[in-house]
């Protein structure tokens, strides 16, 4: 009876043992078959399959489960990808309108009844690593040359649409701060951009008076803090859809605060200025035509954001342009801002009052402009639009380079 009792609980033991030994293979011809399928469909490479399967040998019966569980998420939700996929991003932005366009002289220039794409990108941004990245976005325009004659605009020759890179810069991670290089951002636009979302309707002031481009090759660095940031670089100063024409170089820079972030009616305040300096990128057209205008240019602004309104003005002074023939004291300022309208808060009223003059020292050479605008955020990706836009001239404008005139436009953006 006793024999048999051993032989028993022997038995019992020899079965546990095989057992564990028959489920620990099984388990690890599971591992084995599943890590096998994804290298299959090169969603990993060989080293990382041997190196998982390293870690699971290594590892404790629990922490195996957490490892395959871990691996069931993170494929669920696609993590595993080749390395030279991983990290990628993909966006576009597409403005785009129906333009009724009305000069007050027809005789200078004809009224308009068009559709229109004014702006088309693709970006491809990717994370290599903890500290750089790479964005590459592609701007998709119409070109032509133009003239004049008999003091009216005419079409020479016309290319048709055409990609250039907007944007293409590597960009480096570093102690909270971001520096950027190669075509990259000019500060003021940058800034600009993050305030007043109705870039689709008009340009920037900079950028829509040619002072100085939206983009711009060299090298820059900007960081966010709580009680504001900045943004500082040198630049070609001929901005990304011109050509270099000087060695020289523009530094660019600016920077806000933010004096009141936690106050909740006035955390949206800031408080910014920016300056520019530098050389024109084009020579003299009178005087010493060997030589190069002197480009500076300097802006002052405040901005109050809040999640039922955003108001801004900005004050502009400065001497010559990023591709001026002269170097003529200007001055612009704005005033612009948005209220969402209660009861439909996706709906919003948004207005424009914009004043330039490019020669300071002359009396009567200076216009206004004046926008306003309905828009209605169908989600946060697609916002259309309908906006009304005029611009008055003083009598000694040109009025066949700078025309008085009244447009509408109906339009959209998508962006993601």
């Amino acid at each position: 009876m006793f024999r048999k009792k051993w032989v028993l609980w022997l038995s019992i033991v020899v079965c546990l043992v095989m057992w564990g030994t028959l489920s620990s293979a099984a388990e690890s011809s599971d591992d084995l078959s599943l890590i096998n399928l994804l290298k299959e469909k090169n969603i990993i490479t060989q080293q990382e399959a041997d190196e998982l399967m390293k870690k699971i040998k290594a590892s404790t019966a629990k922490e195996r489960t957490e490892i395959r569980e871990e691996l069931k998420t993170a494929a669920k939700k696609g993590d595993f990808l080749p390395a030279a996929l991983q990290g990628i991003k993909f966006g576009t932005t597409i403005f785009a309108e129906w333009n009724n366009y009305n000069p007050s002289d027809q005789s200078k220039q004809e009224s308009t009844n068009k559709f229109l794409l004014n702006r088309a990108y693709f970006t491809f941004t990717k994370d290599i690593n903890e500290w750089l990245s790479v964005n590459l976005t592609t701007d998709v325009t119409y070109t032509e040359d133009t003239g004049y004659k008999d003091g009216k605009e005419y079409s020479k020759k016309s290319y048709g649409w055409e990609a250039r890179q907007k944007y293409a810069y590597a960009a480096l991670k570093s102690f909270g701060t971001t520096t950027e290089l190669g075509l990259g951002h000019t500060p003021s636009d940058d800034y600009d951009g993050s305030i007043w979302p109705y870039r689709v309707q008009g340009k920037h002031l900079l950028d829509d008076l040619g002072i100085q481009s939206s983009a711009d090759f060299g090298i820059n660095n900007s960081a966010k803090f709580k009680y504001g940031g900045y943004r500082i670089g040198v630049y070609n100063g001929a901005g990304y859809d011109t050509s270099e024409h000087n060695q020289n170089k523009v530094a660019s820079g600016l920077v806000y605060l933010r004096p009141l972030p936690d106050v909740s009616v006035l955390k949206g305040l800031q408080i910014a200025y920016s300056g520019t300096y530098g050389d024109s990128n084009e020579k003299f057209k009178e005087g010493d035509t060997g030589d190069y205008p002197e480009f500076k240019a300097h802006v002052c602004q405040v901005s109050l954001q809040h999640e039922l309104f955003t108001i801004m003005g900005q004050y502009y002074w400065g001497s010559g342009a990023k591709a001026s023939t002269e170097d003529f004291d200007r001055e612009a300022y704005l005033v612009e801002g948005f209220a969402r309208i209660p009861t439909i808060e996706k709906a919003r009223i948004f207005g424009r009052y914009q004043h330039y003059d490019p020669d300071t020292d002359k009396d009567d050479n200076g216009w206004d402009k004046f926008v306003v605008g309905l828009s209605y955020d169908l989600t946060k990706e697609f916002m259309p639009f309908i906006a009304f836009e005029s611009r008055s001239c003083d009598d000694r404008v040109d009025q066949s380079k700078t025309p008085e005139y009244a447009q509408v436009q109906v339009g959209f953006q998508l962006k993601f």
